[in-house]
């Protein structure tokens, strides 16, 4: 469920209270701890409370909160912020207790309404959720649009959650009515049909809104979205074309739209729609994808072009390290790219790809000593990771002559008698590489078509060649991806 507290984004929080405010308040609770005693305006309660829950500090957050309302214990924002503080904690009971008093208080509040019925959603209390949000939406008049989008959202989640899916579909309807330009509540309207797993359904019900609507670009991205949830990505691409075509600034359509053209390997024509959906508005990481596009098409320095756009967030997106890397590995400069796959396994021990990345590095390197310890801390420590992912360990030592490195983990694998089939394709694929024909190609794309993932995964890694520059393969890859989408 949503919260009465919205994103955590500094540049929002911005938008509540100015630096100096918070910088003022802050001082005055550094006095109030050291001496026991201050005086803070109600507004200063409020500012330091948002400060402290974007800051992630929630004992002081409870702290200045509490101390508010022996201030101020009529404060309806203050205690609201209480109720949401515990809502959060799944101390739903004592939020709702603080509600209640708020409610006596201002009986026509829109906001305790609405975070009424949420609380009353988690205790499972439906119908009394349903009141409380028909309440909400009754007392209106006097808030603003983000809130009454909010309680809309809020309501249909309920309803969902409640097993009322044609209910929830006419209230974000409603919504949409007076809302029409908010991208939420068209996302929450195919949420209630993700809710029932009901995906052609979905498709029906969006075909008809935009036979009602057709320049509704909302609705073609939804048609798009669900075609492309249920494999359809011909059918999905189309929709993201008219979304875009109806609207240029259809960031979501241009997004999704790139993500299938990446995933089919037109890679170029995936850079021009993730360049569609760049705006000003700080979102970097359509420039991550762009830079992702490039190093599958092998070129670093355009790549690292586009991720240095993406650099004053970098060191919060492991994406953006592990590309960064990447870059100087395909060029051949595994000594740059070391670090950064080193750092990414300290903060993330799972990370396979960074992982074989790492590997990647040493072979490079040529040194054995140090990719054989790379790999035996792995099977030691991440047993399950190792096997999960032996294909690409022996990949690493296949591409790097490492004979009886390559000749030692495939008779492990042998021996478990469970990889057989991922066994039987690699060795098909290794054939190929060595023996290059139509004849050895034509074996490797049968499995295609029962075995697409494991097929797909033995190709990129074995013989890479095929994977990255062979038409036919390129073909074959979209026409199996689509009949394997369809049966699943």
């Amino acid at each position: 469920m949503l919260d009465n507290f919205g994103n955590e984004d500094n540049e929002e929080f911005d938008d509540f209270f100015d630096a100096e405010e918070i910088e003022s308040a802050l001082e005055k609770y550094q006095q109030w701890k050291e001496t026991g005693s201050y005086y803070f305006k109600e507004e200063e309660i409020e500012a330091l409370s948002y400060h402290f829950f974007i800051e992630g500090k929630r004992a002081e957050q409870l702290e200045i909160l509490q101390h508010g309302l022996l201030l101020y214990p009529t404060n309806i924002e203050i205690m609201i912020e209480m109720a949401n503080y515990h809502s959060m904690k799944n101390e739903n009971e004592q939020a709702l207790d603080i509600l209640l008093n708020a409610k006596n208080i201002a009986p026509y509040d829109a906001s305790i309404a609405n975070l009424e019925g949420v609380v009353l959603t988690e205790l499972k209390q439906y119908d009394e959720a349903e009141y409380a949000f028909d309440r909400a939406l009754e007392n209106m008049e006097d808030e603003d649009d983000d809130l009454e989008i909010e309680v809309y959202i809020n309501y249909a989640q309920s309803l969902s959650m409640a097993g009322h899916r044609t209910k929830a579909v006419r209230i974000i309807e409603q919504g949409i009515k007076k809302y029409p330009e908010s991208e939420m509540l068209y996302n929450q309207l195919g949420l209630n049909f993700i809710e029932g797993n009901d995906f052609t359904n979905a498709i029906n019900y969006f075909k008809r809104k935009v036979d009602d609507e057709p320049f509704n670009d909302n609705y073609w991205h939804q048609l798009g979205k669900y075609h492309e949830i249920s494999g359809h990505d011909i059918d999905a691409l189309t929709a993201y074309d008219y979304a875009g075509l109806i609207n240029d600034k259809a960031d979501n359509a241009f997004f999704s739209k790139a993500g299938i053209l990446e995933s089919r390997l037109e890679h170029t024509k995936a850079i021009e729609s993730y360049k569609a959906c760049i705006r000003s508005d700080g979102d970097v990481y359509p420039y991550i994808c762009i830079a992702r596009c490039y190093l599958a098409l092998n070129d670093a320095k355009l790549a690292r072009f586009y991720l240095k756009k993406a650099q004053f967030y970098g060191d919060f997106i492991p994406e953006y390290q592990y590309l960064l890397g990447y870059s100087y590995l395909i060029e051949r400069e595994p000594l740059i790219a070391l670090p950064y796959f080193k750092r990414l396994i300290r903060s993330d021990d799972k990370d396979f790809a960074s992982y074989k990345a790492l590997m990647a590095c040493y072979a490079e390197l040529n040194k054995k000593k140090d990719l054989e310890a790379v790999v035996k801390k792995l099977k030691k420590s991440q047993r399950d990771l190792y096997y999960e992912n032996w294909r690409g360990i022996a990949s690493i030592f296949y591409l790097s002559e490492f004979v009886d490195l390559f000749a030692e983990i495939l008779g492990e694998v042998r021996a478990l008698k469970i990889y057989d089939q991922e066994l039987e394709i690699v060795m098909k694929v290794i054939r190929y590489d060595q023996q290059p024909s139509n004849q050895n190609k034509e074996a490797i794309m049968k499995y295609m078509i029962d075995h697409f993932d494991d097929t797909v995964e033995s190709i990129r890694t074995f013989c890479p060649e095929l994977f990255i520059n062979d038409e036919d393969f390129k073909l074959n890859y979209n026409l199996y991806k689509s009949d394997n989408n369809d049966e699943q």
